[in-house]
């Protein structure tokens, strides 16, 4: 039935890419132009309905600009609520790693787009016994000033976009084609007041304009930053003479290019190819942290040095055409990321730890995605106005990773698998319909439904439904259902990948431990609901909802001893990658907004009542269990204008229960981290129409948060920081 449906995706792509390039039924089609266009004043895609909803939110360039990011675009994704930054576990294990989390669902759920196709980079990364990953993520391979908006869909919402969004989807959009030639060059700089915490410095450019008048457009961008590494004495010492790392610094290079060609007036090619490197700056950080001593010998020669380096090459070619019976977007695309790093433990107390420290110790990994979609969005009339949107979509990744297959090589590797590990490949097959309905004058209905077939965990069937009600002219109702979807990761499924531990790692009650990839897997899901209203009128906008996922199969690392291996004198116990029952996440979201003109006021905030696995009774990730952002914006001027940023953190509240015999033996530190409160200004200048600038003070009043792991703090909050930056624009 598998391969049936693989077929069936297949004709479809086939059918769409037909549909996008014949000409001749277009014309056939041409005298029914005036009805699809009046349609189309009636009723949007289900896609840009569904981006109505009460989980969505947009950033858009002004916002970018207003409250400028220091290097990474989640810093004010961030804001948004249901939104906050953590690491891919509860553990605190690479706790400086912060990465986008919505709705507590943690980073590996949430998927990161660029012009609507995803990113998936930081699947090149070694994947840890506790699920996480040495990584910045996905977030910063676009430059700020190169960004139109960003597109945040939490929930129900989210689920169309298949395999990774079961949390959410951030889609960063750049800036488009221009018809004119424009251009911008801005310099930034962030200088924090503690000078034992890393700086920041960026420059970068946008070039757009045409090569042949309204037929052919190109758009260039580029950018170079560097940010320090915090410095090794940052944070305290604890009682035992360790000290957890500060912040990675980081080197980015980007260069971006398109070219558009407008064939017909109906018919638009897009081509598209960028490269990015990413460079780490060593603070003295592993996995696991509380453990390191940062006078370590291998650990100080390193300080300063980059250990690892992101390399990414992408390329895309879009077709976007509209005819007279609908719109089409055909999509191929390859994405190539090396990850060149130098070699990590995979055993015991040193799992991801450096453990050569000589350049020629480097090894690469090299992913390659192959991705290509085709998509048809349809108005029609029947019963009621309709929009039907037909797509397919097929995803191959290819990786190659040498540097972390090698565990067991000489003794129960050979006996658990054979041949070359090294090699790992997935694919995806999918298929999907949407429809967007409008079923009364007051009532639109988004109805949904997707198919995934996996390589390693097999099919999958999402549906989904969202509805919009107006209640009457202020009141909105709103709300959602969807079955969202997550594969497992090459790693986890990947017989070859074997992690060790003589016994602290291993669940209580055993010793001798191997983690071994499992080929059965079953895929993550998660019933993702929501409901709430939402208030327009005048200058006053607000919304409330709540939120809830049901979260079956979340894949994590096994407890029950599969079968025992006797090598020598020695019985290893062996674990799998294993699917758990079930986990809650839950919680309320709600937003209240004042617009003057020339003053605005936006405040959101999220409450998370629950985020709890339920086999183990520990929370998913570890997230505030409240957090309030509010932005105050006044244009005092044309020229001037004036920011006041604030957000509070609420308490956030550690695991409870050990998982494994160290945790166990040791116990766990109970402390919270308290309450806390970020307030931020800024203030930006337009001194002619093409010379503007921007200065501010982040963290004004020095809330400063210092990682200590004895008392569960395991990030950085850095202090009070200066920030300015200048833009000519023409």
């Amino acid at each position: 039935m598998a391969r049936s449906l693989v077929k069936s995706t297949l004709s479809l792509s086939i059918l769409a890419s037909i549909l996008v390039t014949n000409p001749v039924f277009a014309e056939e089609e041409q005298k029914k132009d005036e009805e699809v266009v009046k349609l189309q004043t009636i009723v949007i895609t289900a896609e840009e309905q569904v981006k109505q909803s009460l989980g969505a939110s947009t950033i858009t360039a002004e916002d970018l600009e207003q409250t400028p990011v220091v290097n990474d675009i989640s810093e004010i994704v961030r804001r948004m609520p249901g939104v906050n930054l953590t690491g891919n576990s509860a553990t605190g294990q690479r706790g400086n790693n912060r990465q986008i989390d919505i709705r507590g669902m943690g980073p590996e759920n949430t998927l990161i787009l660029i012009d609507g196709k995803p990113v998936t980079s930081r699947n090149s990364v070694r994947y840890g016994w506790r699920g996480e990953r040495d990584t910045r993520g996905d977030s910063n391979w676009v430059p700020a000033e190169s960004i139109e908006s960003i597109e945040v869909l939490r929930g129900p919402a989210a689920a169309r976009y298949g395999n990774g969004a079961m949390g959410g989807v951030v889609n960063i959009i750049t800036k488009k084609v221009t018809n004119e030639t424009h251009g911008s060059l801005e310099t930034f700089t962030n200088q924090p007041e503690n000078s034992k915490e890393g700086s920041s410095y960026r420059v970068g450019f946008n070039l757009s304009g045409p090569i042949i008048k309204d037929v052919l457009s190109y758009r260039l961008y580029g950018n170079y930053n560097k940010t320090k590494s915090d410095a090794a004495d940052l944070n305290p010492l604890s009682s035992s003479g360790t000290r957890a790392a500060g912040r990675e610094g980081v080197r980015n290079k980007d260069i971006n290019g398109r070219v558009a060609w407008q064939f017909t007036d109906n018919q638009t090619l897009l081509l598209d190819a960028g490269s990015s490197r990413q460079g780490n700056i060593y603070a003295g950080d592993s996995q696991n942290s509380n453990n390191d001593f940062i006078t370590d010998e291998i650990q100080s020669a390193l300080l300063g040095t980059e250990t690892n380096t992101m390399y990414r090459d992408s390329y895309a070619l879009t077709h976007e055409g509209k005819w007279a019976w609908g719109d089409t977007k055909v999509l191929a695309s390859y994405d190539q990321t090396k990850n060149k790093r130098l070699p990590e433990g995979t055993a015991g107390s040193g799992e991801g730890r450096i453990n050569c420290i000589d350049e020629s110790c480097k090894e690469t990994s090299t992913l390659k995605t192959f991705r290509f979609n085709a998509e048809a969005s349809i108005p029609f009339e029947v019963w009621r106005p309709q929009n039907l949107t037909v797509g397919a979509e097929w995803v191959e990744d290819d990786f190659t990773d040498t540097a972390n297959t090698t565990q067991g090589t000489d003794s129960y590797g050979e006996v658990l698998t054979s041949g070359d590990r090294s090699k790992m490949d997935s694919h995806i097959a999918s298929a999907y319909l949407e429809n967007n309905v409008k079923f009364t004058d007051n009532t639109d209905v988004v109805l949904a439904l997707r198919f995934d077939d996996h390589s390693k965990s097999g099919d999958n069937w999402s549906p989904s439904l969202n509805i919009t009600h107006h209640l009457n002219d202020y009141f909105t109702l709103k709300g959602g259902i969807a079955r969202a979807y997550k594969a497992p990761n090459m790693y986890q499924s990947a017989e070859g990948y074997l992690l060790g531990t003589r016994g602290n790692g291993c669940p209580i009650g055993l010793s001798q431990c191997v983690l071994q990839g499992n080929g059965d897997l079953k895929p993550e899901t998660s019933i993702n609901k929501e409901i709430g209203v939402q208030f327009q009128k005048d200058i006053l906008s607000a919304s409330l909802a709540w939120f809830r996922n049901d979260y079956k199969n979340k894949i994590t690392s096994g407890e029950t001893v599969t079968q025992q291996v006797i090598i020598g004198s020695t019985t290893y116990n062996v674990l799998l990658w294993e699917n758990i029952p079930k986990a809650l996440i839950q919680g309320l979201e709600g937003s209240i907004g004042l617009d003057w003109g020339d003053i605005s006021w936006t405040n959101n905030f999220t409450w998370m009542k629950d985020s709890v696995n339920k086999q183990t009774g520990n929370p998913l990730s570890i997230v505030p269990n409240y957090t309030i952002n509010s932005i105050f914006n006044y244009k005092v001027t044309d020229k001037a204008d004036v920011n006041f940023v604030y957000t509070q953190y609420g308490r956030q509240k550690p695991r409870q229960y050990a998982e494994t015999v160290i945790e166990n033996n040791n116990g766990l530190s109970q402390q919270e981290i308290k309450s806390y409160g970020i307030f931020g200004i800024n203030a930006g200048y337009k001194f002619t129409n093409n010379f503007s600038g921007r200065l501010g003070i982040s963290n004004v009043f020095d809330e400063q948060k210092l990682r200590d792991t004895t008392v569960n703090q395991s990030y950085n909050e850095p202090g009070r920081a200066y920030y300015a930056s200048l833009k000519y624009s023409f």
